[in-house]
């Protein structure tokens, strides 16, 4: 994520960290419907699972944010 925000600013090209962000939000997606959260087969599958998702939350909310876009408080 550091690396993708500084690459943008560096050459003043908000479209790379645009593009890196739908890139993600896209993967996460597909794992989403591939793989059930709140409804894993095991607490441990769900905590892991649960934590990827609070983390790509974190990614997109700080990639918006940079780009000066509010982030949904929920979807």
């Amino acid at each position: 994520f550091p690396g993708v925000g500084r690459a943008a600013a560096l050459h003043q090209a908000p479209q790379r960290g645009g593009a890196a962000w739908h890139e993600l939000a896209n993967a996460y997606a597909g794992f989403y419907q591939a793989c059930p959260v709140l409804k894993a087969p095991d607490a441990t599958t769900r905590l892991s699972r649960l934590r990827l998702s609070a983390l790509t939350q974190r990614v997109l909310a700080g990639g918006l944010d940079l780009l000066g876009i509010a982030a949904p408080e929920r979807m």
